[in-house]
């Protein structure tokens, strides 16, 4: 019996020393297994926020998104009778935000690659083609957050909204002719709270070029906008989304207002268009304010704003026949929108520019009337608008049917 078992104890020991690099290799997979368990980083996927990857403590988070606008176009021009339509690839962005080291540090890069994504209100000047914004924030304190970085100035409230949550296929007129857009600077985001009342000061300091590649001049644009909402926060930042998506089952009112100095800018809108002739620049003011309003399905949003240049038309010394200007004026916008069932909502739209007397023998008084349609899958992130637009510009006028699809992953 002794001698059985040390035969066998002999032969066991024997067999593991041929193998000891199989034994190993099981072992170190095994351990591998056990750990990578207790590591593997969670992933979350959510239409309209993305897919999200952490690291094992959270300290690092990557989400990644984006958003595809396919667009229909029709138009009828009323002077000359002509009939005209296109399909387009409105917009197409890819977005990258999360946290870094520590929580208080958050970056955010979105990317267009659409056509009108990359030339659309961006002078024919070299600029950054693909790059819309590309910032680094330190939240230092529950009230204060620090931005550097590109992107929207804090200008007028419809810009501010992203395109993905409009309430009609497109921004208005009164955006497209008085928005600051984006920049390169600084940002300081601040909010306080007086009881359920809420404050928002928003301060930038920024190149006033915009996103292209200009010359330096050592000058700088200035910017700020105060925000009160006297009835308390929306709910899921309602007040930066078109339509009453939540049904607020209070009142949500938030009034705001805004001022920007450009000092020197070269550009005919500062932050957008084309330089101006003979190499001029001008001095830009910028102010007015804005409100939204929403209620159990119903919103109401308004705006008001005006641009003055010290600059009247500039006339090419090169080409007397070529003139351009700093867009000045002020703009008018009202738009409301309302619920009629839990995923149909109908939006109407009236906006006005009336240009600053120095231009006003060149550059055309302007009207719109909107009447929209939207079917939303999923709120914003999946939807199906169409809206009809009637456009006086000066004597021409003109008819515009669009249908959008949208969908934000």
């Amino acid at each position: 019996m002794l001698k059985s078992i040390s035969t066998l104890n002999k032969s066991v020991s024997h067999n593991l020393s041929k193998k000891p690099k199989v034994i190993l290799i099981i072992l170190f997979f095994i351990t591998f297994s056990v750990n990578a368990q207790k590591s593997v980083a969670p992933i979350k996927m959510t239409l309209g926020k993305g897919v999200t990857f952490a690291s094992p403590d959270s300290l690092f988070t990557l989400s990644i998104g984006g958003r595809i606008q396919s667009m229909y176009e029709g138009k009828y021009d009323f002077s000359t009778k002509a009939v005209s339509s296109d399909f387009l690839l409105r917009r197409c962005r890819l977005n990258f935000q999360g946290t870094a080291v520590d929580p208080k540090f958050t970056y955010r890069i979105q990317i267009g690659f659409a056509h009108g994504d990359i030339t659309s209100g961006n002078s024919t000047v070299q600029n950054n083609l693909i790059l819309r914004d590309a910032m680094l924030y330190y939240q230092a304190n529950h009230w204060l957050r620090i931005g550097l970085g590109q992107t929207k100035l804090p200008g007028n409230r419809q810009r501010q909204v992203s395109s993905a949550n409009l309430q009609l296929v497109e921004r208005s007129i009164a955006n497209n002719n008085f928005t600051l857009d984006r920049d390169k600077g600084l940002w300081i985001n601040t909010k306080f709270k007086i009881s359920k009342m809420v404050v928002k000061p928003i301060l930038a300091i920024s190149s006033g070029e915009g996103r292209i590649v200009s010359d330096k001049n050592g000058k700088l644009c200035y910017t700020g906008r105060l925000e009160f909402l006297p009835l308390g926060e929306f709910t899921n930042g309602g007040d930066y989304i078109e339509s009453d998506q939540e049904r607020e089952q209070k009142p949500k009112l938030s009034i705001a207002g805004a001022y920007s100095y450009n000092s020197a800018t070269s550009r005919t809108m500062g932050q957008l268009g084309e330089y101006l002739y003979n190499s001029k620049a001008c001095n830009i003011s910028y102010y007015g304010g804005d409100m939204i309003f929403k209620y159990k399905g119903f919103s109401f949003e308004t705006e008001y704003y005006n641009r003055t240049s010290d600059k009247g038309v500039i006339i090419n010394s090169k080409d007397s026949t070529q003139k351009n200007y700093a867009i000045a004026g002020k703009c008018v916008l009202i738009q409301s929108g309302f619920f009629i069932t839990k995923r149909n909502e109908i939006a109407v739209r009236y906006a006005q520019i009336t240009p600053d007397s120095k231009i006003a023998g060149t550059m055309n008084a302007q009207k719109e009337y909107v009447l929209g349609y939207s079917h939303y899958f999923s709120k914003h992130a999946l939807k199906i608008q169409t809206d009809i637009s009637y456009f006086i510009n000066g004597t021409h006028e003109t008819m515009v049917f669009r249908v959008s699809g949208v969908i934000t992953f």
